[in-house]
């Protein structure tokens, strides 16, 4: 395992919907659409991990400007619902309804989405892990985040190079990632949050109150 700093140099804006994007949560995610499998996915990820915290810091944004943007999506209720949940029909007759009819169905309309839209040149991680896993695990990935197939997140190029940094800690031993406070060791002014700190990041059973970094919220 070596530190190492990974830099996706952008050529379209990037689309999140909050969070630290952690890389290990990057990579996990580019396992998972190979392995198909949840468990294996996390137990592939070429970066080392203490006791279920991946030495992989979150994402920094260079130079940073930020706004919000706002997407139009057409919602279609077409799926069946679950019968056991519906009303019998008032006849008397037993049956129950199991579609939702087409009329039901064109009073599901528009809404709107709004995300944080990131102007960045490049987004930064910290991390101690395999390069040459990590390389080939990334050079295939030309879009991250959400709106992809609107051409947001498009990468210009990846690079790998040697950091002194080991994607936990900074140079003023501030936190790089989420850290649960009783696995911190840095600086102990620094932010405290109730967030996530290791995959699966969206299951509650791995959030806990942690030290984080300021500026990838």
């Amino acid at each position: 395992m070596e530190k190492l700093t990974i830099t996706a140099h952008m050529k379209t804006p990037f689309i999140t919907g909050g969070g630290y994007m952690t890389f290990d949560a990057l990579l996990a995610g580019i396992l998972f659409d190979q392995l198909q499998d949840v468990e294996a996915a996390h137990a592939s990820v070429p970066i080392k991990c203490t006791e279920g915290l991946f030495h992989a810091s979150a994402a920094f944004y260079e130079p940073l400007n930020q706004s919000r943007v706002t997407f139009v999506a057409n919602l279609r209720a077409d799926h069946s619902l679950n019968a056991s949940l519906l009303m019998k029909k008032p006849n008397g007759s037993g049956a129950i309804h199991t579609k939702i009819s087409r009329v039901r169905q064109s009073q599901f309309g528009a809404v709107m989405n709004s995300y944080d839209c990131k102007f960045s040149e490049t987004i930064e991680w910290h991390i101690e892990g395999d390069p040459d896993t990590i390389r080939k695990l990334i050079e295939p990935i030309s879009f991250i985040g959400k709106r992809r197939a609107s051409g947001f997140g498009e990468i210009r190029q990846w690079t790998i190079e040697s950091s002194e940094l080991d994607g936990l800690k900074g140079l003023s031993n501030e936190p790089l990632r989420p850290i649960p406070i009783e696995k911190f060791t840095g600086d102990t002014s620094s932010l405290q949050i109730d967030t996530a700190w290791r995959p699966a990041y969206w299951h509650p059973t791995n959030r806990a109150i942690c030290y984080a970094p300021e500026l990838s919220l």
